[in-house]
């Protein structure tokens, strides 16, 4: 299977990050926690073919999650029903450049090109947890019992106002404690049931 739509992503899904932000959601400018899923897009240019360049000095922040390829259209389905429109699944990292919050974040930050780097199509599993290696050495672990919906409950919801084409990526959650790398280490993310995936961060040219 291949990409064939648009790549969606959802912040605020892990709830140890949004138990950490609460204090923050009752002042401005927020004033309240979200009520719906918080989604942002991915072009596709931003899929890695390779090594993803970074600026010397610079910072990444790494959240490793879970890519979920649609080989049917969900539109307002149950969640008993939603996980069905999935076709398969891959591990992946997102990359992007810190952001002090998520009020009105620079796009540029987060939609890169090489920003997005995917593992291998297999059967669509959900795995039970996501660890992250940094130059052979494990530094990041994350349940998927911390996400505020799981992928089904995710996708059912998103389908009462968006609907998810086949060809679609949906990316199910960022962890709030994501790791942080730069130019010249190398990642490596497992899961059980997925092809792991790793990427080399190099030198911007």
């Amino acid at each position: 299977m291949t990409i064939a739509g648009s790549i969606y992503g959802v912040v605020l899904n892990d709830r140890d990050e949004r138990e950490r932000l609460a204090p923050a959601f009752t002042k401005k400018p927020y004033g309240a926690a979200p009520q719906a899923p918080v989604v942002y897009m991915k072009p596709l240019g931003t899929v890695a073919r390779g090594a993803v360049p970074a600026e010397a000095g610079e910072v990444l922040v790494a959240s490793p999650t879970l890519a979920l390829l649609f080989a049917r259209d969900a539109s307002r389905c149950c969640a008993e029903a939603a996980f069905g429109c999935v076709g398969a699944a891959a591990l992946a990292i997102d990359l992007s450049l810190p952001q002090p919050d998520y009020y009105r974040p620079a796009v540029g930050q987060a939609i890169r090109d090489g920003s997005l780097v995917l593992g291998e199509w297999t059967e669509p599993v959900v795995p039970d947890a996501i660890t992250t290696a940094m130059d052979g050495l494990p530094v990041h672990a994350w349940s998927l019992s911390r996400l505020v919906r799981d992928p089904a409950e995710l996708i059912a919801e998103l389908s009462h106002y968006l609907t998810l084409r086949a060809g679609d990526v949906l990316l199910v959650g960022l962890p709030g404690d994501a790791p942080r790398v730069s130019a010249g280490q190398r990642l490596l993310v497992q899961a059980a049931g997925l092809t792991a995936v790793s990427a080399t961060i190099c030198g911007a040219r």
